[in-house]
Protein backbone atom coordinates (compact mmCIF):
# COMPACT_ATOMS: atom_id res chain seq x y z
CA UNK A 1 0.00 0.00 0.00
CA UNK A 2 1.31 3.46 -0.93
CA UNK A 3 1.99 6.03 1.80
CA UNK A 4 -0.98 8.34 2.32
CA UNK A 5 0.67 11.73 1.84
CA UNK A 6 3.67 12.90 -0.14
CA UNK A 7 5.54 16.16 -0.71
CA UNK A 8 6.86 16.73 -4.24
CA UNK A 9 9.71 19.25 -4.32
CA UNK A 10 10.31 21.00 -7.65
CA UNK A 11 13.98 21.92 -8.07
CA UNK A 12 14.61 22.28 -11.80
CA UNK A 13 14.76 25.83 -13.23
CA UNK A 14 11.31 27.36 -12.88
CA UNK A 15 11.08 28.22 -16.59
CA UNK A 16 11.39 24.53 -17.53
CA UNK A 17 9.08 23.02 -14.89
CA UNK A 18 5.90 23.02 -16.96
CA UNK A 19 7.52 20.98 -19.76
CA UNK A 20 8.34 18.15 -17.32
CA UNK A 21 5.06 18.21 -15.36
CA UNK A 22 3.29 15.30 -17.13
CA UNK A 23 6.14 12.91 -16.36
CA UNK A 24 6.83 14.25 -12.88
CA UNK A 25 3.21 14.32 -11.68
CA UNK A 26 2.54 10.87 -13.09
CA UNK A 27 5.62 9.43 -11.35
CA UNK A 28 4.87 11.22 -8.06
CA UNK A 29 1.26 10.02 -8.02
CA UNK A 30 2.48 6.42 -7.90
CA UNK A 31 4.17 7.09 -4.57
CA UNK A 32 1.12 8.25 -2.55
CA UNK A 33 -2.44 7.15 -1.92
CA UNK A 34 -4.33 10.24 -0.75
CA UNK A 35 -2.66 13.67 -0.85
CA UNK A 36 0.20 15.09 -2.92
CA UNK A 37 1.63 18.43 -1.82
CA UNK A 38 3.75 20.34 -4.35
CA UNK A 39 6.40 22.86 -3.29
CA UNK A 40 8.83 25.07 -5.21
CA UNK A 41 12.37 24.82 -3.86
CA UNK A 42 14.63 27.92 -3.73
CA UNK A 43 16.91 26.21 -6.28
CA UNK A 44 14.18 26.65 -8.88
CA UNK A 45 13.87 30.34 -8.09
CA UNK A 46 17.48 31.16 -8.85
CA UNK A 47 17.29 30.65 -12.61
CA UNK A 48 14.39 32.79 -13.76
CA UNK A 49 15.08 34.52 -17.11
CA UNK A 50 15.37 38.28 -16.91
CA UNK A 51 12.67 38.56 -19.58
CA UNK A 52 10.10 36.70 -17.45
CA UNK A 53 7.99 38.31 -14.74
CA UNK A 54 8.17 35.90 -11.75
CA UNK A 55 4.48 36.14 -10.80
CA UNK A 56 3.44 35.40 -14.38
CA UNK A 57 5.69 32.34 -14.46
CA UNK A 58 4.67 31.06 -11.03
CA UNK A 59 0.97 31.45 -11.83
CA UNK A 60 1.52 29.46 -15.01
CA UNK A 61 3.25 26.67 -13.09
CA UNK A 62 0.55 26.46 -10.41
CA UNK A 63 -2.27 26.53 -12.97
CA UNK A 64 -0.51 23.85 -15.04
CA UNK A 65 -0.13 21.57 -12.00
CA UNK A 66 -3.83 21.78 -11.20
CA UNK A 67 -4.95 21.51 -14.83
CA UNK A 68 -2.94 18.30 -15.38
CA UNK A 69 -3.41 16.64 -11.99
CA UNK A 70 -7.01 15.31 -12.50
CA UNK A 71 -5.84 13.05 -15.33
CA UNK A 72 -2.28 12.37 -14.11
CA UNK A 73 -2.99 12.01 -10.38
CA UNK A 74 -6.44 10.36 -10.44
CA UNK A 75 -8.00 9.94 -7.04
CA UNK A 76 -5.47 12.15 -5.27
CA UNK A 77 -5.91 15.52 -3.61
CA UNK A 78 -3.22 17.74 -5.10
CA UNK A 79 -2.30 20.93 -3.24
CA UNK A 80 0.37 23.43 -4.31
CA UNK A 81 1.90 25.10 -1.25
CA UNK A 82 2.16 28.74 -2.25
CA UNK A 83 4.80 29.60 0.34
CA UNK A 84 7.42 28.51 -2.20
CA UNK A 85 5.94 30.76 -4.86
CA UNK A 86 5.51 33.93 -2.82
CA UNK A 87 7.50 35.34 0.07
CA UNK A 88 9.99 33.50 2.26
CA UNK A 89 10.10 29.72 2.04
CA UNK A 90 9.51 28.02 5.42
CA UNK A 91 11.82 25.09 6.18
CA UNK A 92 10.32 22.67 6.40
CA UNK A 93 7.08 23.88 4.78
CA UNK A 94 3.95 23.60 6.90
CA UNK A 95 1.32 21.09 5.82
CA UNK A 96 -2.01 20.15 7.37
CA UNK A 97 -1.21 16.46 7.06
CA UNK A 98 1.99 14.67 8.05
CA UNK A 99 4.30 13.80 5.17
CA UNK A 100 4.95 10.07 4.68
CA UNK A 101 7.20 10.33 1.63
CA UNK A 102 9.45 13.12 0.30
CA UNK A 103 9.62 13.11 -3.50
CA UNK A 104 12.54 14.86 -5.22
CA UNK A 105 12.94 15.30 -8.96
CA UNK A 106 15.75 16.41 -11.21
CA UNK A 107 18.34 16.68 -8.45
CA UNK A 108 21.48 14.55 -7.86
CA UNK A 109 24.81 14.56 -6.04
CA UNK A 110 25.54 17.37 -3.62
CA UNK A 111 22.40 19.22 -4.69
CA UNK A 112 20.29 16.26 -3.63
CA UNK A 113 22.00 16.11 -0.24
CA UNK A 114 21.34 19.82 0.23
CA UNK A 115 17.67 19.65 -0.81
CA UNK A 116 17.02 16.49 1.19
CA UNK A 117 18.52 18.10 4.25
CA UNK A 118 16.25 21.09 3.81
CA UNK A 119 13.06 19.04 3.66
CA UNK A 120 13.76 15.94 5.72
CA UNK A 121 12.42 17.71 8.79
CA UNK A 122 8.88 17.59 7.38
CA UNK A 123 8.89 13.78 7.16
CA UNK A 124 7.12 11.62 9.69
CA UNK A 125 9.20 9.20 11.69
CA UNK A 126 10.20 6.40 9.34
CA UNK A 127 9.22 8.43 6.28
CA UNK A 128 11.00 7.68 3.02
CA UNK A 129 12.75 9.74 0.34
CA UNK A 130 12.11 8.93 -3.34
CA UNK A 131 13.96 10.47 -6.27
CA UNK A 132 12.34 10.75 -9.69
CA UNK A 133 15.13 10.34 -12.18
CA UNK A 134 15.60 12.80 -15.01
CA UNK A 135 14.72 11.86 -18.58
CA UNK A 136 16.88 12.51 -21.61
CA UNK A 137 14.33 14.94 -23.00
CA UNK A 138 14.09 17.10 -19.87
CA UNK A 139 15.13 20.71 -20.35
CA UNK A 140 17.41 22.21 -17.71
CA UNK A 141 18.34 25.47 -19.36
CA UNK A 142 17.82 28.74 -17.53
CA UNK A 143 17.11 30.44 -20.82
CA UNK A 144 13.60 30.53 -22.28
CA UNK A 145 10.78 28.39 -21.00
CA UNK A 146 11.80 24.86 -21.89
CA UNK A 147 9.77 24.84 -25.06
CA UNK A 148 6.58 25.88 -23.26
CA UNK A 149 5.04 29.19 -24.23
CA UNK A 150 4.28 31.41 -21.26
CA UNK A 151 1.25 33.70 -21.11
CA UNK A 152 1.91 37.38 -21.62
CA UNK A 153 2.32 39.37 -18.39
CA UNK A 154 -0.80 41.25 -17.28
CA UNK A 155 -1.05 44.56 -15.41
CA UNK A 156 -2.59 42.58 -12.54
CA UNK A 157 0.48 40.32 -12.20
CA UNK A 158 1.42 42.04 -8.97
CA UNK A 159 0.53 41.87 -5.29
CA UNK A 160 -2.45 43.79 -3.88
CA UNK A 161 -3.20 44.34 -0.18
CA UNK A 162 -6.81 43.13 -0.45
CA UNK A 163 -8.29 40.71 -3.00
CA UNK A 164 -11.88 39.46 -3.42
CA UNK A 165 -13.32 36.34 -5.09
CA UNK A 166 -16.74 34.72 -5.30
CA UNK A 167 -18.19 31.35 -6.24
CA UNK A 168 -20.20 28.31 -5.17
CA UNK A 169 -17.12 26.49 -3.80
CA UNK A 170 -19.06 23.26 -3.51
CA UNK A 171 -16.37 20.57 -3.60
CA UNK A 172 -12.74 21.58 -4.23
CA UNK A 173 -11.65 20.75 -7.77
CA UNK A 174 -8.92 21.88 -10.16
CA UNK A 175 -10.91 24.93 -11.26
CA UNK A 176 -11.38 26.10 -7.66
CA UNK A 177 -7.71 25.53 -6.89
CA UNK A 178 -6.52 27.51 -9.91
CA UNK A 179 -9.00 30.26 -9.06
CA UNK A 180 -8.07 30.55 -5.38
CA UNK A 181 -4.34 30.14 -6.00
CA UNK A 182 -4.43 32.90 -8.62
CA UNK A 183 -6.06 35.19 -6.06
CA UNK A 184 -3.74 34.19 -3.22
CA UNK A 185 -0.60 34.75 -5.28
CA UNK A 186 -1.73 38.33 -5.85
CA UNK A 187 -2.90 38.86 -2.29
CA UNK A 188 -0.63 40.47 0.27
CA UNK A 189 -2.86 40.56 3.33
CA UNK A 190 -6.65 39.95 3.12
CA UNK A 191 -8.72 37.66 0.91
CA UNK A 192 -12.50 38.13 0.91
CA UNK A 193 -14.55 35.17 -0.38
CA UNK A 194 -18.22 35.38 -1.23
CA UNK A 195 -19.87 31.92 -1.16
CA UNK A 196 -23.05 31.70 -3.24
CA UNK A 197 -26.28 30.51 -1.62
CA UNK A 198 -30.05 30.78 -1.90
CA UNK A 199 -31.27 32.30 -5.20
CA UNK A 200 -27.77 32.12 -6.72
CA UNK A 201 -27.98 28.32 -6.67
CA UNK A 202 -31.37 27.92 -8.37
CA UNK A 203 -29.99 27.34 -11.86
CA UNK A 204 -27.14 25.08 -10.78
CA UNK A 205 -27.07 21.45 -11.86
CA UNK A 206 -28.09 19.01 -9.11
CA UNK A 207 -28.61 21.74 -6.54
CA UNK A 208 -29.84 19.10 -4.07
CA UNK A 209 -26.32 17.66 -3.92
CA UNK A 210 -24.63 21.00 -3.17
CA UNK A 211 -23.15 20.97 0.32
CA UNK A 212 -24.76 23.19 2.99
CA UNK A 213 -23.54 26.80 3.04
CA UNK A 214 -21.91 26.42 6.46
CA UNK A 215 -19.88 23.45 5.28
CA UNK A 216 -18.78 25.25 2.12
CA UNK A 217 -17.72 28.35 4.03
CA UNK A 218 -15.63 26.32 6.45
CA UNK A 219 -14.16 24.46 3.49
CA UNK A 220 -12.98 27.70 1.87
CA UNK A 221 -11.28 28.86 5.07
CA UNK A 222 -9.56 25.49 5.50
CA UNK A 223 -8.45 25.37 1.87
CA UNK A 224 -7.01 28.89 1.95
CA UNK A 225 -5.25 28.03 5.20
CA UNK A 226 -3.71 24.99 3.55
CA UNK A 227 -2.55 26.83 0.43
CA UNK A 228 -1.30 30.01 2.12
CA UNK A 229 -1.62 30.28 5.92
CA UNK A 230 -0.21 33.84 5.90
CA UNK A 231 -3.42 35.29 4.43
CA UNK A 232 -6.35 36.60 6.47
CA UNK A 233 -9.38 34.91 4.87
CA UNK A 234 -12.83 36.37 5.43
CA UNK A 235 -15.85 34.44 4.13
CA UNK A 236 -19.39 35.68 3.52
CA UNK A 237 -22.54 33.87 2.42
CA UNK A 238 -24.04 35.84 -0.48
CA UNK A 239 -27.50 35.60 -2.05
CA UNK A 240 -26.99 38.25 -4.74
CA UNK A 241 -24.06 38.59 -7.17
CA UNK A 242 -22.28 41.63 -5.73
CA UNK A 243 -22.01 40.47 -2.12
CA UNK A 244 -19.59 42.50 0.04
CA UNK A 245 -18.16 44.31 -3.01
CA UNK A 246 -21.28 46.46 -2.81
CA UNK A 247 -20.27 47.97 0.55
CA UNK A 248 -16.76 46.89 1.61
CA UNK A 249 -14.30 49.81 1.04
CA UNK A 250 -11.11 47.87 1.76
CA UNK A 251 -10.78 46.02 -1.56
CA UNK A 252 -8.23 46.48 -4.33
CA UNK A 253 -8.58 43.67 -6.87
CA UNK A 254 -11.15 41.04 -7.83
CA UNK A 255 -10.39 37.70 -9.46
CA UNK A 256 -13.07 36.43 -11.85
CA UNK A 257 -13.40 33.62 -14.37
CA UNK A 258 -13.94 34.08 -18.09
CA UNK A 259 -17.63 33.35 -17.50
CA UNK A 260 -18.08 36.13 -14.94
CA UNK A 261 -15.72 38.80 -16.28
CA UNK A 262 -18.62 41.12 -17.13
CA UNK A 263 -19.32 41.25 -13.42
CA UNK A 264 -16.29 43.49 -12.84
CA UNK A 265 -17.92 46.31 -14.78
CA UNK A 266 -21.21 45.88 -12.89
CA UNK A 267 -19.41 45.84 -9.54
CA UNK A 268 -17.39 48.96 -10.31
CA UNK A 269 -20.52 50.77 -11.45
CA UNK A 270 -22.11 50.18 -8.04
CA UNK A 271 -18.88 50.99 -6.18
CA UNK A 272 -18.60 54.27 -8.05
CA UNK A 273 -22.19 55.14 -7.10
CA UNK A 274 -21.33 54.34 -3.48
CA UNK A 275 -18.13 56.38 -3.64
CA UNK A 276 -15.89 53.32 -3.13
CA UNK A 277 -12.50 52.56 -4.67
CA UNK A 278 -12.83 50.81 -8.04
CA UNK A 279 -11.44 47.30 -8.31
CA UNK A 280 -8.82 45.99 -10.69
CA UNK A 281 -10.08 42.85 -12.42
CA UNK A 282 -7.99 39.73 -13.08
CA UNK A 283 -9.53 37.11 -15.38
CA UNK A 284 -8.70 33.42 -14.86
CA UNK A 285 -9.02 31.19 -17.94
CA UNK A 286 -11.32 28.17 -17.61
CA UNK A 287 -9.59 24.85 -16.96
CA UNK A 288 -10.32 22.18 -19.54
CA UNK A 289 -11.71 18.96 -18.06
CA UNK A 290 -9.25 16.25 -19.10
CA UNK A 291 -11.31 13.47 -17.52
CA UNK A 292 -14.69 14.43 -18.95
CA UNK A 293 -16.77 11.24 -18.96
CA UNK A 294 -19.66 12.22 -21.21
CA UNK A 295 -20.97 14.93 -23.51
CA UNK A 296 -23.58 15.65 -20.81
CA UNK A 297 -20.79 16.98 -18.59
CA UNK A 298 -19.25 20.40 -19.11
CA UNK A 299 -16.08 20.83 -21.17
CA UNK A 300 -14.54 22.87 -18.34
CA UNK A 301 -13.72 21.58 -14.88
CA UNK A 302 -16.81 22.46 -12.86
CA UNK A 303 -18.72 21.68 -9.69
CA UNK A 304 -21.69 20.65 -11.84
CA UNK A 305 -19.67 17.87 -13.46
CA UNK A 306 -18.26 16.86 -10.07
CA UNK A 307 -21.80 16.47 -8.72
CA UNK A 308 -22.86 14.53 -11.80
CA UNK A 309 -20.01 12.10 -11.10
CA UNK A 310 -21.39 11.52 -7.62
CA UNK A 311 -24.44 9.87 -9.16
CA UNK A 312 -24.30 6.13 -8.70
CA UNK A 313 -21.64 6.40 -5.98
CA UNK A 314 -22.09 5.81 -2.26
CA UNK A 315 -22.86 9.24 -0.76
CA UNK A 316 -23.14 7.88 2.77
CA UNK A 317 -22.10 4.47 3.95
CA UNK A 318 -24.96 2.11 4.87
CA UNK A 319 -25.25 1.34 8.55
CA UNK A 320 -25.29 -2.29 9.72
CA UNK A 321 -28.85 -3.59 9.97
CA UNK A 322 -28.88 -6.58 12.33
CA UNK A 323 -32.68 -6.76 12.20
CA UNK A 324 -32.64 -8.39 8.75
CA UNK A 325 -30.68 -11.32 7.28
CA UNK A 326 -27.46 -10.51 5.44
CA UNK A 327 -28.74 -12.44 2.41
CA UNK A 328 -30.37 -11.58 0.21
CA UNK A 329 -28.93 -8.09 0.14
CA UNK A 330 -31.97 -5.81 -0.12
CA UNK A 331 -31.87 -2.47 -1.93
CA UNK A 332 -34.77 -0.08 -1.42
CA UNK A 333 -35.25 1.93 -4.63
CA UNK A 334 -37.48 5.00 -4.40
CA UNK A 335 -38.13 8.44 -5.85
CA UNK A 336 -40.82 10.99 -6.50
CA UNK A 337 -43.25 11.03 -9.43
CA UNK A 338 -41.64 10.95 -12.90
CA UNK A 339 -38.09 10.53 -11.61
CA UNK A 340 -37.45 7.44 -13.74
CA UNK A 341 -37.50 4.97 -10.85
CA UNK A 342 -39.06 2.17 -12.89
CA UNK A 343 -36.53 2.69 -15.67
CA UNK A 344 -33.67 2.41 -13.20
CA UNK A 345 -35.25 -0.73 -11.69
CA UNK A 346 -35.33 -2.37 -15.13
CA UNK A 347 -31.67 -1.51 -15.70
CA UNK A 348 -30.71 -3.03 -12.34
CA UNK A 349 -32.74 -6.14 -13.16
CA UNK A 350 -30.83 -6.60 -16.41
CA UNK A 351 -27.58 -6.50 -14.44
CA UNK A 352 -28.77 -9.41 -12.30
CA UNK A 353 -30.96 -8.32 -9.39
CA UNK A 354 -34.43 -9.66 -8.65
CA UNK A 355 -36.84 -6.71 -8.56
CA UNK A 356 -40.05 -6.63 -6.52
CA UNK A 357 -42.54 -4.02 -7.77
CA UNK A 358 -44.20 -2.93 -4.52
CA UNK A 359 -46.97 -1.09 -6.35
CA UNK A 360 -48.07 -4.36 -7.95
CA UNK A 361 -47.76 -6.10 -4.60
CA UNK A 362 -50.14 -3.42 -3.33
CA UNK A 363 -52.74 -4.64 -5.82
CA UNK A 364 -52.47 -8.09 -4.24
CA UNK A 365 -53.18 -6.59 -0.82
CA UNK A 366 -56.49 -5.21 -2.09
CA UNK A 367 -57.79 -8.54 -3.43
CA UNK A 368 -61.16 -9.87 -2.17
CA UNK A 369 -60.89 -12.35 0.66
CA UNK A 370 -57.83 -10.76 2.21
CA UNK A 371 -57.71 -9.24 5.68
CA UNK A 372 -56.70 -5.95 4.10
CA UNK A 373 -59.79 -5.94 1.84
CA UNK A 374 -62.02 -6.57 4.83
CA UNK A 375 -60.37 -3.82 6.87
CA UNK A 376 -60.75 -1.31 4.03
CA UNK A 377 -64.45 -2.01 3.63
CA UNK A 378 -64.94 -1.69 7.39
CA UNK A 379 -63.05 1.63 7.51
CA UNK A 380 -64.39 3.31 4.36
CA UNK A 381 -67.75 1.65 3.62
CA UNK A 382 -69.17 -0.89 1.18
CA UNK A 383 -69.49 1.76 -1.52
CA UNK A 384 -65.77 1.39 -2.26
CA UNK A 385 -66.44 -2.17 -3.51
CA UNK A 386 -67.23 -2.60 -7.21
CA UNK A 387 -69.69 -5.03 -8.77
CA UNK A 388 -66.89 -7.57 -9.25
CA UNK A 389 -66.12 -7.53 -5.52
CA UNK A 390 -62.82 -5.74 -5.97
CA UNK A 391 -61.94 -2.45 -4.31
CA UNK A 392 -62.86 0.45 -6.59
CA UNK A 393 -59.62 2.35 -6.18
CA UNK A 394 -60.86 5.64 -7.72
CA UNK A 395 -63.78 5.57 -5.26
CA UNK A 396 -61.39 4.92 -2.39
CA UNK A 397 -59.07 7.66 -3.59
CA UNK A 398 -61.97 10.13 -3.61
CA UNK A 399 -62.65 9.32 0.05
CA UNK A 400 -59.11 10.13 1.19
CA UNK A 401 -58.38 13.04 -1.15
CA UNK A 402 -57.72 16.16 0.90
CA UNK A 403 -58.44 14.32 4.16
CA UNK A 404 -55.19 13.72 6.00
CA UNK A 405 -56.84 11.66 8.72
CA UNK A 406 -58.47 9.34 6.15
CA UNK A 407 -55.19 9.06 4.23
CA UNK A 408 -53.40 8.07 7.43
CA UNK A 409 -56.02 5.42 8.16
CA UNK A 410 -55.66 4.02 4.65
CA UNK A 411 -51.90 3.81 4.96
CA UNK A 412 -52.11 2.17 8.39
CA UNK A 413 -54.24 -0.60 6.86
CA UNK A 414 -52.44 -1.11 3.54
CA UNK A 415 -48.74 -0.48 4.22
CA UNK A 416 -48.23 -3.25 6.83
CA UNK A 417 -49.95 -5.77 4.53
CA UNK A 418 -47.78 -4.78 1.58
CA UNK A 419 -44.70 -5.10 3.78
CA UNK A 420 -45.81 -8.57 4.86
CA UNK A 421 -46.30 -9.68 1.26
CA UNK A 422 -42.97 -8.16 0.19
CA UNK A 423 -41.09 -9.91 3.00
CA UNK A 424 -42.74 -13.17 1.98
CA UNK A 425 -41.48 -12.70 -1.58
CA UNK A 426 -37.98 -11.77 -0.34
CA UNK A 427 -37.87 -14.98 1.71
CA UNK A 428 -38.98 -16.96 -1.33
CA UNK A 429 -36.21 -15.45 -3.44
CA UNK A 430 -33.67 -16.13 -0.69
CA UNK A 431 -34.66 -19.81 -0.67
CA UNK A 432 -34.02 -19.87 -4.42
CA UNK A 433 -30.47 -18.58 -3.92
CA UNK A 434 -30.96 -14.97 -5.03
CA UNK A 435 -28.27 -12.71 -3.60
CA UNK A 436 -29.62 -9.20 -4.35
CA UNK A 437 -33.26 -8.03 -4.25
CA UNK A 438 -34.45 -4.55 -5.19
CA UNK A 439 -37.70 -3.19 -3.73
CA UNK A 440 -39.13 -0.75 -6.27
CA UNK A 441 -41.28 1.34 -3.93
CA UNK A 442 -42.50 4.91 -4.35
CA UNK A 443 -43.43 5.18 -0.65
CA UNK A 444 -40.43 3.27 0.70
CA UNK A 445 -39.37 6.03 3.09
CA UNK A 446 -42.85 7.24 4.00
CA UNK A 447 -43.88 3.68 4.94
CA UNK A 448 -40.67 3.01 6.87
CA UNK A 449 -39.78 0.03 4.69
CA UNK A 450 -36.16 1.18 4.52
CA UNK A 451 -35.77 -0.50 7.91
CA UNK A 452 -36.03 -3.80 6.03
CA UNK A 453 -33.34 -2.78 3.52
CA UNK A 454 -29.55 -2.77 3.59
CA UNK A 455 -29.34 0.34 1.40
CA UNK A 456 -31.62 3.06 0.03
CA UNK A 457 -31.18 4.15 -3.60
CA UNK A 458 -33.04 7.31 -4.69
CA UNK A 459 -33.95 8.61 -8.16
CA UNK A 460 -34.27 12.36 -8.78
CA UNK A 461 -34.81 14.85 -11.60
CA UNK A 462 -35.14 18.62 -11.43
CA UNK A 463 -38.66 19.78 -10.63
CA UNK A 464 -39.27 21.36 -14.06
CA UNK A 465 -38.46 18.05 -15.76
CA UNK A 466 -40.75 16.12 -13.40
CA UNK A 467 -43.61 18.50 -14.19
CA UNK A 468 -42.99 18.14 -17.92
CA UNK A 469 -42.99 14.35 -17.70
CA UNK A 470 -46.19 14.20 -15.62
CA UNK A 471 -48.00 16.51 -18.06
CA UNK A 472 -46.80 14.49 -21.06
CA UNK A 473 -47.25 11.02 -19.53
CA UNK A 474 -50.40 11.41 -17.45
CA UNK A 475 -52.24 14.15 -19.31
CA UNK A 476 -52.22 16.45 -16.28
CA UNK A 477 -52.06 20.22 -16.34
CA UNK A 478 -48.86 21.85 -15.07
CA UNK A 479 -50.77 23.02 -12.00
CA UNK A 480 -51.98 19.49 -11.26
CA UNK A 481 -48.44 18.17 -11.69
CA UNK A 482 -47.13 20.81 -9.28
CA UNK A 483 -49.74 19.84 -6.68
CA UNK A 484 -48.82 16.17 -7.01
CA UNK A 485 -45.16 16.93 -6.40
CA UNK A 486 -46.00 19.22 -3.47
CA UNK A 487 -47.90 16.37 -1.80
CA UNK A 488 -44.84 14.11 -1.83
CA UNK A 489 -41.70 13.91 0.24
CA UNK A 490 -39.17 16.51 -0.97
CA UNK A 491 -36.14 15.56 -3.00
CA UNK A 492 -33.89 16.99 -0.29
CA UNK A 493 -35.48 14.73 2.35
CA UNK A 494 -35.01 11.69 0.14
CA UNK A 495 -31.36 12.49 -0.54
CA UNK A 496 -30.67 12.96 3.17
CA UNK A 497 -31.72 9.33 3.69
CA UNK A 498 -30.12 7.92 0.55
CA UNK A 499 -26.98 5.86 0.23
CA UNK A 500 -26.90 6.19 -3.56
CA UNK A 501 -28.58 8.76 -5.84
CA UNK A 502 -29.42 8.50 -9.55
CA UNK A 503 -30.60 11.26 -11.87
CA UNK A 504 -32.41 10.36 -15.10
CA UNK A 505 -32.25 13.96 -16.35
CA UNK A 506 -30.01 13.18 -19.29
CA UNK A 507 -29.63 10.43 -21.89
CA UNK A 508 -30.36 6.78 -21.23
CA UNK A 509 -26.66 6.05 -21.72
CA UNK A 510 -25.77 8.40 -18.89
CA UNK A 511 -28.35 6.80 -16.62
CA UNK A 512 -26.91 3.40 -17.51
CA UNK A 513 -23.42 4.56 -16.49
CA UNK A 514 -24.78 5.60 -13.10
CA UNK A 515 -26.49 2.25 -12.57
CA UNK A 516 -23.40 0.31 -13.64
CA UNK A 517 -21.26 2.38 -11.28
CA UNK A 518 -23.56 1.57 -8.35
CA UNK A 519 -23.70 -2.09 -9.33
CA UNK A 520 -19.90 -2.35 -9.51
CA UNK A 521 -19.57 -0.81 -6.04
CA UNK A 522 -22.18 -3.20 -4.67
CA UNK A 523 -20.39 -6.10 -6.33
CA UNK A 524 -17.13 -5.17 -4.63
CA UNK A 525 -18.91 -4.72 -1.30
CA UNK A 526 -20.45 -8.19 -1.40
CA UNK A 527 -17.20 -9.84 -2.42
CA UNK A 528 -15.36 -8.02 0.38
CA UNK A 529 -18.06 -9.07 2.84
CA UNK A 530 -17.08 -12.65 2.20
CA UNK A 531 -19.00 -14.16 -0.67
CA UNK A 532 -16.65 -17.12 -0.81
CA UNK A 533 -15.49 -18.12 -4.25
CA UNK A 534 -17.94 -15.85 -6.03
CA UNK A 535 -16.03 -13.40 -8.17
CA UNK A 536 -18.65 -10.66 -8.44
CA UNK A 537 -22.34 -9.93 -8.22
CA UNK A 538 -22.56 -10.60 -11.93
CA UNK A 539 -21.98 -14.30 -11.35
CA UNK A 540 -23.14 -14.45 -7.74
CA UNK A 541 -26.58 -12.92 -8.22
CA UNK A 542 -29.33 -14.77 -9.96
CA UNK A 543 -31.75 -12.32 -11.49
CA UNK A 544 -33.63 -11.59 -14.64
CA UNK A 545 -35.22 -8.73 -16.49
CA UNK A 546 -38.89 -9.68 -16.74
CA UNK A 547 -40.36 -6.20 -16.84
CA UNK A 548 -43.99 -7.26 -16.72
CA UNK A 549 -44.23 -9.26 -13.50
CA UNK A 550 -44.31 -8.36 -9.84
CA UNK A 551 -40.91 -9.96 -9.44
CA UNK A 552 -38.20 -10.05 -12.05
CA UNK A 553 -37.47 -13.76 -11.51
CA UNK A 554 -33.98 -15.25 -11.49
CA UNK A 555 -33.06 -17.73 -14.20
CA UNK A 556 -33.16 -21.41 -13.32
CA UNK A 557 -29.47 -22.01 -13.95
CA UNK A 558 -27.18 -20.94 -11.13
CA UNK A 559 -23.50 -20.31 -10.71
Amino acid sequence: MSPATGLLVLTRPAASIVASLPRVLSAASKQVGRTLYVHLDPLAQTKIPDTTRPLTLYSHIVSSVYARSPSLCRGLEVRVLLAGFKGPVPHPPKTQRPIDVLILEGVTGEARVEVEGRYRGCLTSGGDVVVIEECEGDVETSEGSGGVSLPSPLPTDKVYPSVVVGGTFDRPHAGHLVFLSTALMRCGDKLTCGVADGPLLKKKTLTELIKPIEERMVGVVELVGELDPTIDCRVYAIEEPLGPTRWEPDMDMIVVSEETKRGVEAINKVRKENDLRLLEGHIVPLVEDEIRESSEEEAKVSSSSMRMRLLGTVLQEPLPNPSIPSRPYVIGLTGGSATGKSSVAKRIAKLGAAVIDCDKVGHEAYLPGTACHEALVKAFGVDIVGEDGHINRPALAAKVFGDEKARTSLNEIVWPEIQRLVEKKVSQLASEGVKVVVLDAAVLLEAGWERRCHQVWVCIVKREEAVRRIVERDGKTPEEAERRLDSQMSTTERIERANVVFCTQWSGEYTQKQVERAWATLSARLVEAGSGSEKSVDNAVSGGGDEGGTISPPPKSRV
